[in-house]
């Protein structure tokens, strides 16, 4: 195997690991918008999560998302 071939593979290697971080990171994503609820609060409507074993907490669905997923409940 010459330095070609070598860097080749190794490149090959690297975009199929970026491949499949990016769907478990979707899929994960995923199941977490599936987890938040909505509620109508003085006309305005307001984004929730209460996971199992957490307690309740309300916020933007781009910051709820990044929370179940950085406390792994999604």
């Amino acid at each position: 195997m010459d330095d070609h071939q070598q860097l080749e593979a190794r490149q090959a290697r690297r975009m199929a690991a970026e491949a499949r971080f990016l769907e478990q990171r979707e899929k994960r994503e995923q199941a977490a918008e599936q987890m938040i609820g909505e509620l109508c609060r003085d006309g305005k409507t307001v984004y929730y999560v209460w996971p199992q074993g957490g307690k309740c907490r309300e916020g933007s669905v781009s910051e709820l998302i990044a929370f179940l997923l950085r406390n792994n409940y999604a």
